[in-house]
């Protein structure tokens, strides 16, 4: 039994998982160049605008292909506005 529970932690180390990974969250830069406010976005979306644009994305960590994608992603930029993925 003791030969059987060594030979398992012994594989354990061997299965582990080299995969890159970072945590990665939805950033957004607005600037001045158009006057968009969180009261513009409160009117129009009802809530405010790093929310809204934020809205369908949650930090969490990727790894593998998951990760290669979100970092090949390019910044999607508008009047005013630049929506980007940041991993750490």
């Amino acid at each position: 039994m003791k030969k059987y529970l060594l030979l398992l932690a012994v594989s354990g180390l061997f299965l582990t998982s080299c995969e890159k990974c970072k945590d990665c969250e939805i950033a957004i830069d607005l600037d001045n160049s158009y006057p968009l406010t969180d009261a513009d976005c409160q009117a129009s979306f009802g809530m405010n605008c790093e929310d809204y644009l934020t809205n369908a994305y949650s930090a969490a960590e990727y790894c593998g292909d998951e990760l290669e994608a979100i970092e090949s992603t390019a910044d999607v930029t508008g009047v005013g506005y630049r929506v980007y993925w940041d991993c750490k």
